[in-house]
């Protein structure tokens, strides 16, 4: 019988590596006294039933009698599976809900799969994932992708495994808290910035048509020169006549990040440069000071999703990079040799960000002043900053590592910065970094040196920096750039009229449902199915809709598999419905809203071109 059971069994099928599972110890196959099935676990010689002795299905009805309302996009991870009950009387009660097996002793998910009756419950339907076992690369792996695909999770931990399994369940909990919390920070930040991205792209376009590429314009300038990348760190304060001298002698380029440059202007020192790249309204706060004093010979190297308004008063010289998030440009932009834009990826900061384009341009050596990643003395900035406070600092705060052999505190966003900065430092093996920055957190990949002994050991030479302050042309083709508006604009009509059929589609699947007519629904799924293809393809979508809804987007493409791979048509159509139909209209409500900003935008570049 059991053999029979591993052929038919879908779950086999689905998850071929349940193959390898082997029989187990200390798990036997009872019969209770109303011949249902229980296992009984030994543990350290003494058995444990995983169900009630006398009545299983009984115990999991109240079990589940519990779980008053279960959210329709919950995801549920079942913690422990005995035979299974509890599994079963949960999918009977909210059939629509899509749910992950968690099983840490193979010997009992042995036994379950050899006695699993798929009538009972969809085994095949909305089951995502099985893991069993201990917890392992390969299942980080399986539980990453699932955090990543699901919207919202709920754990069900079985009775008894509470207290069987008490450390398996806690381990697994806080790995599953952290990725959660991973995946709440990338929402958090596509959620707040996806519209601003999208919106940042057409206002900063026309200082993009009249600035030069930094990346471009720089490359054979800092080519094997020394960099100072110069981040707001409370460790700035102690090396501001360091900084002096280095900057009157022209002995390496300085380059300011973020708040930065609000310190050195107090103290009478110009950058080479400084970026800038928060794509918020209030960034240009950053540069604020530089406005104020009317200093234009500090050029802006701003990121060309960076907050609307940052670019409009200041008064030096602009150079800008294109950032990953910008789709726009990327889309519309070739150089006269029918080059792409270098991109630099979108980063938790901008010293990141400047990192990427010294990386890029071979700078050599780079140093890091002020990049403290850490609080020194609860300080977070250095002094001269008035735009912001930073996060204040407290007593549950994480500690790292710090340069001087110490533990330092910092914050979650400090980590990640850090952790972005060192994959970016990794992957750059021939250059050598220099971290400088006192009491901060060791960065890996830069050794620790104080800046007093970088500039007696590495600051040899000379740079040269009159190409910061000289104009040069814009580097794009206006052919190209007229020609791919023109593209657009009759993409937004084929837009238009998909998004008009679409519609008719999702009504026609409506009615279908109301009329209970499942046989004919499958000609409708097709006609849908084709439609959406045709928007996803549509270029005047990716580029002025789909980016504005990302997190939209990834939930509905997390839904994608489950909904086609449904076998009953009507809760496929309802799915289509719920799924579908809300992200269609939230699409179609913000077309309305941004299509006069577009047109305007058109107008602009069409000026341009034809000047």
């Amino acid at each position: 019988m059991a053999s029979q059971h591993r052929r038919d069994n879908s779950l086999y099928r689905r998850f071929p590596r349940l193959h390898l599972l082997q029989a187990g110890e200390g798990c036997e196959l009872l019969a209770s006294k109303t011949n249902e099935l229980n296992i009984a676990l030994t543990r350290e010689g003494r058995s444990y039933y995983l169900h009630d002795p006398e009545q299983p299905g009984w115990e999991a009805e109240l079990f589940v009698s519990g779980f008053k309302e279960v959210k329709p996009q919950a995801h549920v991870i079942f913690f422990g599976v005995g035979l299974g009950y509890h599994i079963r009387e949960f999918l009977r009660r909210h059939p629509n809900t899509s749910f992950s097996i968690v099983e840490p002793d193979t010997g009992v998910m042995n036994i379950f799969l050899q006695h699993l009756n798929e009538n009972d419950w969809l085994a095949d339907e909305m089951i995502e994932e099985v893991m069993v076992g201990a917890i392992t690369g390969e299942t980080l792996g399986t539980l990453h992708r699932l955090i990543d695909r699901v919207s919202g999770v709920l754990v069900v931990p079985w009775l008894p495994y509470r207290s069987l399994f008490t450390a398996e369940l806690k381990k697994f909990n806080e790995i599953l808290y952290r990725m959660v919390s991973n995946k709440k920070d990338k929402m958090a930040i596509n959620n707040v910035y996806e519209k601003k991205w999208a919106l940042n792209s057409i206002h900063n376009f026309p200082f993009i048509l009249h600035s030069s590429d930094f990346l471009h314009t720089g490359a054979e300038h800092i080519e094997g020169k020394p960099v100072l990348i110069i981040s707001a760190g409370p460790s700035l304060n102690d090396e501001i006549e360091h900084l002096r001298h280095i900057r009157e002698n022209n002995l390496a380029y300085l380059f300011t990040v973020g708040s930065a440059v609000n310190t050195l202007v107090e103290h009478g020192i110009y950058p080479h440069g400084t970026f800038s790249y928060d794509p918020n309204e209030y960034n240009v706060n950053v540069i604020q000071k530089v406005i104020d004093k009317g200093i234009d010979s500090i050029p802006l190297i701003f990121g060309s999703t960076v907050g609307k308004h940052t670019l409009d008063d200041y008064p030096g010289r602009l150079m800008h990079i294109i950032i990953s998030q910008d789709e726009l440009s990327m889309h519309i932009l070739r150089t006269p040799e029918g080059h792409k834009p270098t991109i630099i990826n979108d980063a938790p900061s901008v010293a990141v960000i400047a990192l990427q384009c010294m990386i890029r341009m071979k700078a050599d050596p780079i140093v890091l002043v002020g990049q403290n990643l850490a609080y020194r003395d609860e300080q977070y900035y250095a002094e001269g900053i008035t735009n912001s406070q930073g996060i204040p600092v407290s007593v549950n705060s994480p500690r790292v590592e710090g340069v001087h052999g110490q533990q330092v505190v910092t914050n979650h966003s400090f980590i990640k910065m850090k952790t972005e900065m060192e994959f970016y430092i990794n992957i750059a093996r021939e250059t050598e970094f220099i971290n400088t920055t006192r009491e901060g957190a060791v960065i890996n990949g830069a050794s620790f040196q104080n800046l007093e002994e970088v500039i007696q050991t590495r600051l040899k030479g000379s740079i040269e920096d009159s190409w910061l302050q000289t104009s040069s042309n814009p580097e794009y083709d206006p052919h190209f750039l007229k020609s791919r508006i023109e593209k657009l604009q009759r993409d937004e009509e084929v837009f238009q009229k998909n998004m008009e059929q679409i519609h008719h589609a999702l009504l026609d699947i409506k009615q279908k449902l109301s009329l209970k007519q499942a046989n004919m629904l499958n000609v409708s799924f097709g006609q849908f199915d084709e439609l959406f293809a045709s928007l996803l393809k549509n270029d005047f979508f990716k580029i002025y809709v789909l980016p504005r809804h990302r997190m939209r987007y990834e939930f509905l493409y997390s839904k994608m598999d489950a909904i086609r791979s449904s076998r009953n048509p009507l809760i496929r159509g309802e799915q289509i419905l719920l799924y579908f139909g809300d992200f269609i209209w939230k699409c179609q409500q913000d077309y309305m809203e941004i299509k006069r900003e577009i047109h305007e935008f058109y107008r602009l570049v069409f000026t341009y071109v034809n000047e």
